[in-house]
């Protein structure tokens, strides 16, 4: 009775991934930048939803959240081994897109064609977007990430689905995608340029749609198309823009970077992208604009204490700031999780659970 009556009760989580009334059509790529990489990702979504920044913290430990569709599911719990700062929409704890402080980063984007997670077997379950987080707190490379398949499966939650990049500090890249309930993973020479993006395509349709186009366009740069944009031109081009990156001859990455992200925008007369973002490992610096704010930020991983004796640390990415915001983080509080929270569209039980869950963590330093 009690776990029908749990699941009754936050049965409306399932809905969790699910795009909230917009569209969600992001792209992310790896520059190399003499060996070290750089990370650039345009969150595409509109209309505008809250966003923070949010610093997480090492020697925290966790259980994976409650699984509505599978009431009887096995949970995972792991002490975050990383500190690590994500940027979060939905709740805390759950990110769309990260770095931890080894150097590992990863992005989500949305793959509502073919996406199909792991019926329920002997693994213990966790949702899509807290995958993310566990991965962030565990692991400083893709092997890790990717043999982590062996212990740890995403639900399948009835959502539209998500495919990711993921990369380390010795720019090693993958992505990894759900297909047919197995994990589908292109990395080293399967994986012939580090892009991704969301919408439609998987990695393995948009490589080729982009190498007709490089076909097409020899002798010159792939010209950028009219609004909108559609996922696989964004692939292209992007693709196209950082085969062509070279240091020396293209000046600043992060600026380089900047310049890709506003090519592959959806729709930059209308700030369709929520945020873009620029990881540089070489400096440690996260680099920021956003829809209402065309202002650079950056956030200096260095500087951040990941203690987690220390109180979390959050900043809303739409604030009126430029330059150096390392110093303009304030302390969590649970209003800014239901700020999030109340833009998703779910029911108050839902809201409730999700807003309340990081009261579950426990500091173990």
């Amino acid at each position: 009775m009690k776990k029908l009556m749990l699941s009754t009760l936050f049965s409306v989580l399932c809905i969790c991934l699910a795009p909230i009334s917009g569209h969600s059509d992001c792209t992310t790529f790896v520059l190399n930048n003499n060996g070290q990489p750089v990370y650039g990702k345009n969150n595409d979504w509109a209309p505008p939803i809250p966003g923070f920044v949010i610093v997480n913290k090492r020697g925290v430990a966790k259980t994976s959240m409650f699984i509505p569709r599978e009431p009887d599911a096995k949970k995972i719990s792991w002490t975050s081994q990383f500190g690590s700062v994500t940027f979060n929409f939905f709740a805390r704890e759950m990110p769309w897109e990260g770095l931890n402080e080894a150097g590992l980063f990863i992005s989500a984007m949305g793959l509502f064609t073919v996406t199909e997670y792991p019926q329920p077997d002997s693994r213990p379950a966790i949702n899509a977007l807290q995958w993310m987080q566990y991965q962030l707190d565990n692991f400083s490379t893709i092997d890790e990430v990717i043999a982590s398949n062996k212990n740890v499966r995403i639900q399948d939650d009835n959502s539209k689905g998500a495919h990711y990049l993921v990369s380390d500090s010795r720019g090693k890249c993958a992505s990894i995608e759900f297909i047919k309930g197995k994990l589908v993973c292109h990395t080293g020479w399967t994986m012939p340029v580090k892009v991704l993006v969301g919408a439609t395509g998987t990695y393995a349709q948009c490589l080729a749609y982009y190498r007709q186009q490089r076909l097409e366009n020899f002798f010159s740069p792939i010209p950028i198309p009219e609004e909108i944009r559609l996922s696989f031109d964004r692939f292209a081009l992007a693709a196209d823009r950082v085969k062509r990156y070279r240091p020396w001859r293209s000046g600043s990455a992060v600026d380089y970077a900047f310049q890709i992200l506003q090519d592959v925008e959806i729709s930059p007369t209308y700030h369709s992208a929520l945020w873009s973002t620029v990881y540089d490992s070489a400096t440690k610096r996260i680099n920021f604009r956003s829809w209402n704010n065309d202002q650079i930020r950056s956030i200096d991983l260095s500087a951040l204490d990941f203690s987690c004796t220390t109180p979390v640390k959050v900043l809303d990415i739409s604030a009126d700031l430029s330059g150096d915001v390392t110093n303009s983080l304030v302390d969590y509080t649970k209003e800014i999780n239901l700020e999030m929270l109340n833009s998703s569209g779910l029911s108050q039980a839902a809201i409730d659970y999700l807003s309340s869950y990081p009261d579950t963590t426990v500091c173990t330093e």
